[in-house]
């Protein structure tokens, strides 16, 4: 088990996010449109959550936690790094820390100090070793692929692709939940034909963000899945399905956002499903992009649903439905 397994989702990203990506706070921050300060909130939460309590004050421990991160200027990390020289208890706390995170910063940590000989409190462990320059995040992408969705097979196959080359930071939108404001109910414009309304997928490789599994709502074999993942800085999605029966000459199968309450926003409508029971949609939509990452967090349920009219404010009948984290 992962020592970051322990951790509250929230900080739990955070941490990786630094430890195995390299990232800032300020880059976290900017990515999911939060305050620095509540992305330091989370990391000095987490790391302290990982250490024994020893009596240490959080004014005490959280530049402690910035140090063992990297997230200090040079000034500050030398104040640090002379606290650490001179307080055991500084010492024993980012020491233990230290190794409990030997297994996930590839990069290495900074150095603990060695204090005054004879005062019983070790210094960095082996697992605390100088900080090597961390590899930065690819941010270069080809141009997105133009034309619709590809068929059915090759999305699938996309989808598993995406799961099996990925790495490291689950549910790193979860910190969405706790920033931002509700972008809305108002419905989002699908084409009534039954063809993927989706943004093209850029080529750069993505990570995984969440793995929502969709289950029948009422009876029926039909199952799936809704793959969240973080691709040059935007959330995107890939829904797949099967099991679905045939959406027909007057049918269509749309996706959705739903709840609380009546809150509903259609994300668009699938392509058509034939008799192999196919279903898929990417996305999502150009005109939702800037919005998506709100729209996940701020509703609890994806929902599939079968419609005959583009008209509809709320899914019809529902064939699948998983929870996002806010229904969590």
């Amino acid at each position: 088990m992962s020592p970051l397994e322990p951790l509250a989702p929230d900080e739990r990203a955070v941490v990786a996010l630094v430890l195995q990506q390299g990232r800032s706070y300020e880059e976290i921050a900017a990515l999911l449109r939060m305050p620095a300060d509540a992305v330091r909130t989370r990391a000095q939460a987490g790391i302290a959550s990982l250490a024994r309590d020893n009596g240490l004050p959080a004014e005490i421990t959280g530049p402690l936690a910035d140090y063992l991160l990297g997230q200090q200027p040079a000034r500050d990390a030398e104040a640090t790094r002379g606290l650490l020289a001179e307080s055991a208890a500084a010492r024993v706390w980012a020491a233990d820390v230290a190794a409990r995170l030997e297994d996930v910063a590839p990069g290495g940590l900074p150095e603990i100090p060695a204090g005054p000989p004879g005062d019983g409190a070790p210094s960095a462990p082996a697992a605390a070793k100088p900080a090597a320059p961390r590899p930065r995040p690819i941010r270069d992408a080809s141009p997105p692929a133009a034309g619709d969705a590809p068929p059915a097979a090759s999305r699938l196959g996309g989808v598993v692709l995406i799961a099996a080359v990925l790495a490291v930071v689950a549910v790193v939108l979860y910190l969405v939940l706790s920033g931002g404001d509700d972008p809305g109910d108002e419905q989002a414009a699908a084409s009534p034909t039954p063809a993927a309304s989706a943004t093209p997928t850029p080529t750069a490789t993505p990570q995984v963000a969440d793995t929502i599994p969709l289950r029948p709502a009422a009876g029926g074999k039909a199952k799936g899945t809704m793959t969240l993942f973080l691709q040059d800085g935007q959330l995107l999605f890939a829904l797949e399905a099967q099991d679905v029966p045939p959406s027909g000459r007057r049918g269509a199968y749309a996706v959705w956002f739903v709840g609380p309450g009546d809150k509903a926003r259609r994300l668009g409508f699938t392509n058509p499903v034939g008799n192999d029971g196919r279903l898929g949609i990417q996305g999502p939509s150009e005109k939702d992009l800037e919005q998506f990452p709100q729209l996940y967090a701020t509703h609890e349920r994806v929902v599939v649903s079968r419609e005959s009219s583009e008209d509809a404010k709320r899914p019809t009948r529902i064939i699948l439905s998983g929870e996002l984290p806010k229904g969590r």
